[in-house]
């Protein structure tokens, strides 16, 4: 049996499937977490907001628009309400916890030195730069896939990205990860 696209799934939610929208949490869910965790810093508040993510997006489902990507949707409102929720709380990020953070070889190799460097640079970024490293290299996402998600043109993302590759560049220097003095 050939799965199911995205668009597909979101029609038999809005026709009454409850399942389907199961299907979609469980294809999204560990992705939408990984994202907020990478924002907070914090399991707890990730595990909150991706419970408040998809609640959201299950209540708004009717005014989605199925010319867009339903995963391009549903971050655009992962990465609004963690912003929202970090200004609400005023919540500054502690670097002592960079190696909490989820990897693709979490499980495979421990974390290192550099890794927790590179995390703690991330988190040193402002959001509109650590969202575009995220959905680049974390999620693999194409320009235009970037473009959709984030509501802006491909060029503002090549841009951004170019912009957020320095700054990234400039915190790991502050961090001394390429071993200046």
């Amino acid at each position: 049996m050939i799965p199911k696209d995205d668009n597909e799934l979101v029609y038999e939610v809005l026709q009454g499937s409850r399942s389907s929208f199961e299907v979609l949490i469980e294809r999204y869910q560990k992705k939408i977490y990984g994202m907020i965790l990478q924002m907070t810093d914090d399991r707890e508040m990730a595990k909150d907001l991706t419970q408040d993510v998809f609640i959201k997006a299950y209540t708004s489902l009717a005014r989605f628009n199925f010319k867009y990507r339903f995963f391009s949707w549903l971050y655009r409102i992962a990465l609004n309400e963690t912003i929202n929720r970090l200004k609400n709380r005023r919540h500054f990020i502690s670097l002592d916890k960079a190696g909490d953070l989820p990897d693709e070889n979490q499980g495979q190799n421990e974390v290192t030195e550099p890794d927790l460097r590179i995390k703690a640079a991330l988190r040193d970024l402002k959001d509109s730069y650590r969202s575009v490293i995220l959905l680049k290299y974390y999620f693999g996402l194409s320009y235009g896939e970037i473009a959709e998600t984030l509501e802006i043109s491909p060029a503002r993302v090549k841009d951004r990205l170019f912009n957020a590759r320095l700054a990234l560049r400039d915190k790991l220097n502050e961090k001394r990860f390429f071993g200046n003095d």
